[in-house]
């Protein structure tokens, strides 16, 4: 049985700033390791709970983050940025997935870092009109494959809204949000327990979680930020201008549609 870990960083217990999170800063290299711990505490989890294949996707920023000469040495990583399912690359060979350090969609008050996909370029997303954040959008993406998501860990922002659009999956709190850039984190050694007990249940009874019905046809429609990111993603001939900022694209799978999304970031990408 293999697991896919997708382990972003803003949901990382103890991380409450963009500092901790963004690479070349001072505490980034700290926070780095705690988010490794985290990965670390997770594939424990799996392997207890009858994994005999585990492979970490790091799903923060550039993907460049998680310490690979620190990692379980029975997980494999995926690193890098250019992946075609970004932080769910790998999912097309695994029968479950798990959800580490995951952060609440962007809007989200009082939610660490809350964002979606970038927090610089975007605000609201919507798959086929819902709103949705990464949880929600890797969970459809994973459901293309068939792949349900058995345990996702963050805030408890992100669990309210995970035990709302995913039913069956495991929400695993490590920290209470008190602002966007404030938390009260649990005691790190119960953090890293608290995931590997979660986590092993999780995998070993993953047949009971269904994963999300296939999206087909799947529309995603993006808010921009500004009104220049949006220009820049009307670019796309499949794409349709909305409104001065809003753009949708669609595919007749999530797959496709999630392809054409990326593509018009990484047009506005380009420019401002």
């Amino acid at each position: 049985m293999r697991v896919l870990i997708s382990v972003d960083m803003e949901g990382i217990a103890g991380v409450t700033g963009h500092e901790d999170v963004w690479p070349g800063s001072v505490p980034y290299g700290r926070f780095r390791r705690l988010m490794t711990d985290e990965a670390n505490a997770a594939v424990a989890g799996a392997f207890s709970g009858g994994a005999t294949s585990v492979v970490v996707n790091d799903s923060h920023d550039g993907m460049r983050n998680i310490l690979y000469e620190e990692l379980d040495p029975r997980a494999e990583l995926i690193s890098g940025y250019d992946k075609a399912l970004c932080m769910v690359e790998g999912v097309s060979d695994a029968q479950a997935a798990v959800f580490i350090g995951y952060h609440a969609m962007a809007g989200t008050a009082r939610a660490v870092l809350d964002h979606t996909i970038s927090g610089a370029q975007t605000h609201n997303w919507y798959l086929n009109g819902i709103r949705v954040g990464e949880a929600q959008l890797n969970a459809a993406l994973c459901g293309y494959f068939k792949v349900p998501v058995v345990a996702v860990s963050g805030d408890d922002k992100l669990a309210a809204q995970v035990q709302s659009s995913l039913p069956g999956t495991r929400s695993i709190v490590v920290k209470e949000s008190l602002h966007r850039e404030a938390a009260r984190s649990l005691p790190r050694g119960e953090v890293l327990s608290l995931i590997t007990s979660e986590v092993t249940e999780a995998v070993r009874n993953y047949r009971k979680i269904a994963p999300i019905a296939a999206v087909r046809p799947a529309t995603i429609r993006v808010e921009f930020s500004r009104s220049g990111f949006a220009d820049l993603a009307a670019l796309l001939p499949d794409a349709r201008r909305i409104d001065d900022r809003t753009l949708e694209v669609s595919g007749a799978s999530i797959v496709e549609a999630w392809r054409l999304a990326d593509v018009m970031l990484r047009l506005c990408g380009s420019g401002s």
